[in-house]
């Protein structure tokens, strides 16, 4: 239903982010939209884990590793989506619409000009704000507040649509705890494989 109904609100509410988007908005649009990709959310994440565990908060750190799986995995989940559906973004130069897999009698899997829906970005930040939810409220919180930002900039720059990110809420809220929970054991014996502790050790 959320989904329908951004599709209802789809231009005003995109139009609006879009239109004006003066220099210093712009600007900071492009670095949340750099930024919050995530090559730098695996990097900021990898680096933190090690400092988690350079500071023996080992059950956090492996926490963390199993959100950050579950999030970009959504995340990749809704770029195999988006491939196949074949939306245009907002600023392509083709009519907008759905072509699926061929427009104009070639292959378009994989065009940045059709790769409108879902919007990746934004389903890895949902991804991991759903797989946090029942294990860490707060990250959660603190994950959709990011992935809020990092939608916007995505409408801002004509990158994606309302119903794009709308999607792709729904997607990563939804998935990425179930995700989460199918990858626990993995990343549990992933951890104790590199000869990790496996809690805490005593103060």
């Amino acid at each position: 239903m959320a989904i329908l109904a951004a599709f209802v609100v789809d231009d005003a509410v995109t139009g609006a982010c879009v239109h004006p988007v003066h220099d210093t908005a712009r600007r900071m649009a492009e670095l949340l939209s750099q930024y919050g990709d995530w090559p730098p959310i695996l990097l900021a994440g990898l680096l933190l884990v090690t400092v988690l565990v350079k500071c023996r908060r080992i059950g956090t750190a492996r926490l963390l590793l199993l959100v950050l799986a579950a999030g970009l995995l959504t995340g990749l989940g809704s770029t195999l989506i988006r491939s196949t559906v074949g939306r245009t973004r907002p600023n392509a130069a083709a009519p907008q619409g759905f072509y699926g897999l061929r427009h104009e009698s070639r292959w378009i899997i994989g065009q940045a000009e059709f790769s409108s829906f879902p919007s990746g970005h934004t389903a890895v930040w949902a991804g991991l704000a759903g797989a946090a939810w029942f294990r860490r409220r707060w990250w959660a919180v603190a994950f959709l507040a990011g992935g809020a930002a990092v939608a916007w900039s995505r409408m801002a720059l004509g990158c994606h649509h309302f119903s794009d990110v709308t999607a792709s809420l729904v997607w990563g809220l939804a998935v990425g705890p179930w995700v989460c929970n199918l990858l626990e054991k993995h990343v549990h014996s992933l951890w104790s494989g590199m000869g990790l502790p496996s809690s805490d050790p005593n103060p």
